[in-house]
């Protein structure tokens, strides 16, 4: 098959490309950053550009194309939520439709967040049916993204798209998604809130490759409309990220830090008063550390999907 990977340089892209090129016939495109020393053709594209984007997709004619280039709000572009909305959004509908436009059957493949769910758990695992309140830029442009895409197949303008709603990745090259978890910030000691006892949900970058391989040579079962929920086969408690780190050898010894539970509490209700805006990153955080963040992949898992790879098997030394 013929596979465009946006975002190719990235960290998910990059994997994707490595993985998927063994079988199949993969391009991927970049904007900014470097692409890595890998044998496929590369284009450098402003997916920004409806006409380099034309051009680009009737030169590949793709029969599969996996979305990933987006935007994720960092420090530089909390005042810039209209270039995310843009890029998450916009760009995915274009890409979405004149992909079908240059091959009607094409398989459009999309890279979403659990952050389109928004902030703070329920008590069980979120699933797919549940909910979307995003609070944050990066969810609400994510969650744009996936109407489109909806709205693109309600007109019969896209025969088959495919939701993947990713939990927080990591690899042992790059685990900075568990460490605001489970560390102070500077790295400088691991911190225990309460119990510890707050589960997680994670991504271990192989999964994703593992689970887009899965889903190519079952492509039958996935054709139309479908959302997925795509983390490791269990989440994590915080105790269990904090002993795997220790383990691990990623950092010197570090001391470690509790919290306790009253004043866990009392550091809640204060997060929960924080209005949105430039303070939003510490009340987010807050609902982060103090509760369940899970996110089900069972409906995935019943489609025979099992993810090879887990906390243990990527950041243990073999």
């Amino acid at each position: 098959m013929r596979i465009l990977i946006t975002g190719g340089s990235g960290f998910i892209g990059s994997a994707l490309c490595r993985d998927l090129s063994s079988r199949h016939d993969v391009m991927g495109t970049y904007h900014a950053h470097v692409p890595p020393a890998l044998n496929i053709p590369w284009m450098r594209v402003d997916l920004r550009d409806p006409s380099a984007m034309t051009n680009m997709l009737e030169k590949i004619r793709p029969d599969v194309v996996i979305h990933g280039a987006g935007l994720k709000m960092g420090k530089w572009l909390r005042k810039n939520d209209r270039r995310c909305m843009e890029m998450n959004g916009l760009v995915s509908e274009r890409l979405g439709a004149l992909s079908a436009r240059v091959n009607p059957g094409v398989f459009f493949i999309f890279l979403s967040s659990v952050s389109v769910y928004g902030m703070g758990g329920k008590g069980g695992p979120i699933v797919e049916e549940d909910p979307c309140r995003p609070s944050g830029i990066n969810g609400k442009s994510k969650r744009y993204g996936e109407k489109c895409l909806r709205d693109l197949y309600d007109r019969d303008l896209l025969r088959n798209a495919l939701i993947l709603r990713l939990a927080p990745c990591y690899d042992r090259d790059w685990t900075r998604n568990l460490e605001r978890r489970i560390m102070v910030p500077g790295r400088i000691a691991y911190v225990r809130y309460g119990s510890g006892e707050q589960k997680m949900s994670a991504l271990a970058r192989q999964n994703v490759s593992g689970a887009v391989k899965f889903i190519l040579r079952n492509r039958d079962r996935f054709e139309g409309f479908q959302v997925y929920n795509l983390c490791d086969g269990r989440p994590y408690t915080f105790n269990e990220m904090t002993g795997v780190f220790r383990k691990s050898g990623l950092f010197a010894p570090l001391p470690g830090i509790a919290v306790p539970s009253g004043f866990l509490q009392l550091l809640d209700r204060v997060f929960r008063r924080v209005p949105a805006g430039p303070l939003f990153s510490l009340r987010s955080q807050g609902g982060k550390i103090f509760q369940d963040m899970t996110y089900s992949p069972d409906k995935l898992l019943d489609r025979g999907f099992r993810p090879a790879h887990s906390l243990e098997t990527v950041l243990l030394p073999s």
